[in-house]
C-alpha cells in the first residue's frame, strides 16, 4: 500500500496484454499508482480509476516517444502474447526482435526525459539468439537507469480480477507466484536496488 513517504508515480506498460502484464496492473492499481498500457487497440483495454490506455508501436523510437512522454517509467514485456506494434503497411516492413525493441526504447525514453525503464524478458530461454546477445550489448553500454529481469511468466490467460484477491490461494498457485513477480519489479521501481543489473524471478 502506499503511505505517505511513497510518492503516486506513472508508470507505462507494454505487454499489459498477458497474465504478468495484469498481475502489475493490478500491483500498480493496490499501490496507487497511475498505469498508462501501451496498446493497439484502445477498445481491448478496460479502463478503471488509475489506468488508462494509448496506442503506440514499441519498435518505432519515434512512436515510443509519444507514447511514454510524462511516465516515471516504462515497463517493458518483450515475451507477452500481444505487444503494441505498428499496423497496416508500416508493420510489413518492421523488424519484430528483441533487438529493434531495445533500441526504439533507449532512444525514445531520454527524448522525453523517461529515465527509468524495466525489461522483462526470458532471457535465459534465448541462449546464444545473435539479436539478443546484441540487444545486451545495446542495454549494456547505455546511461539510461534500466533494469532486465529474466522472467518465464508468460501467457494471456488471466485478468486483472484474478490477482485481486489471492490471500486464501496455495504459495503453489501461478496467481500468487505471479503476483509476487510483479510485487518485485514494482518494488525495485519504488526503491531502485538493481539499476544496470539482470535479476532473476522463476516460476
Amino acid at each position: 500500500m502506499l503511505n505517505a513517504e511513497t510518492p503516486r508515480l506513472k508508470f507505462a506498460l507494454y505487454g499489459a496484454h498477458s497474465s504478468l502484464g495484469n498481475a502489475l496492473l493490478c500491483e500498480l492499481l493496490t499501490r496507487q499508482h497511475e498505469a498508462v498500457a501501451l496498446v493497439d487497440d484502445l477498445n481491448s483495454m478496460t479502463v478503471r480509476p488509475g489506468l488508462r490506455a494509448k496506442t503506440g508501436d514499441l519498435f518505432d523510437a519515434v512512436s515510443v516517444s509519444q507514447s511514454v512522454a510524462g511516465m516515471d517509467a516504462v515497463i517493458c514485456l518483450y515475451d507477452s502474447p500481444s505487444l503494441a506494434t505498428a499496423s497496416g503497411a508500416a508493420a510489413n516492413h518492421q523488424p519484430h526482435d528483441l533487438y529493434q525493441a531495445v533500441d526504439a526504447l533507449l532512444s525514445g525514453l531520454p527524448k522525453v526525459g523517461v529515465e527509468r525503464l524495466v525489461l522483462v524478458a526470458d532471457l535465459s530461454a534465448k541462449g546464444d539468439d545473435p539479436t539478443v546477445t546484441a540487444a545486451l550489448q545495446r542495454i549494456a553500454a547505455h546511461p539510461l537507469k534500466w533494469t532486465l529481469v529474466d522472467a518465464n511468466a508468460d501467457g494471456d490467460d488471466l485478468s486483472i480480477e484474478d490477482f485481486s484477491v489471492i490471500d486464501d490461494l496455495d504459495s503453489s498457485d501461478r496467481r500468487v507466484q505471479l503476483r509476487r513477480i510483479a510485487a518485485g519489479i514494482v518494488d525495485e521501481l519504488e526503491t531502485p536496488q538493481h539499476l544496470h543489473e539482470q535479476i532473476h524471478f522463476r516460476i
